[in-house]
């Protein structure tokens, strides 16, 4: 079940990190109130990968960064479909870092 913020969502979340992030030790995430990050902690790419969510007054922005030359941004009022572009765009990190990083 969505919740109305992402400060409700953060086991979701959490969850989700798990599970895709797994077999990736050099990720970290942040739960914060009205954030989420998730980073790539590269000591070899100082602008490393990363994926956050923030939540502002009038609805939620989705960034992602993969370390190299993409950036994504998407901006919805509707937490549910953010939370559906985050989990499709964490696997896409996820399996980037693991063609790219080892």
């Amino acid at each position: 079940m969505i919740k109305t913020n992402i400060k409700n969502n953060h086991i979701q979340i959490e969850n989700l990190y798990k599970s895709i992030f797994a077999d990736l030790p050099l990720t970290s995430i942040k739960l914060e109130e009205s954030s989420v990050i998730i980073e790539h902690n590269d000591e070899d790419n100082t602008d490393a990968a990363s994926l956050e969510i923030i939540e502002h007054g009038f609805g939620y922005k989705l960034n992602y960064w993969d370390g190299y030359s993409v950036v994504e941004t998407v901006e919805n009022k509707d937490l549910k479909k953010v939370l559906k572009i985050f989990k499709n765009t964490a696997k896409k990190m996820a399996k980037n870092l693991r063609r790219f990083s080892q």
